[in-house]
């Protein structure tokens, strides 16, 4: 992937220093210490909110509300939803 865009940020001089130091002890440079930590991070939010548990009772409920046809508006919700390209 080519990099077209840049972020901008201000850090402490303290932060700075610790960020530098924890590259090099990964024999990698600044940026591609920060953007890669910042996108690992990113894709575990992101994960972290698309999946999910249900106790046995909530599956059931689940189930039930699948096996029903969707409404005009659920059905347009659901249309968008499969076209969005995934974030990351």
């Amino acid at each position: 992937m080519t990099a077209t865009e840049s972020i901008n940020l201000r850090i402490s001089n303290e932060e700075k220093t610790l960020i530098d130091q924890a590259a090099r002890s990964m024999g990698k440079s600044r940026t591609a210490f920060i953007l890669e930590n910042t996108l690992r991070i990113a894709e575990e939010v992101i994960l972290d909110r698309t999946r999910f548990t249900l106790d046995s009772k909530q599956w059931d409920e689940l189930n039930a509300a699948l096996d029903n046809t969707p409404s005009e508006e659920q059905a347009r919700g659901l249309g968008k939803l499969f076209t969005a390209k995934a974030p990351w």
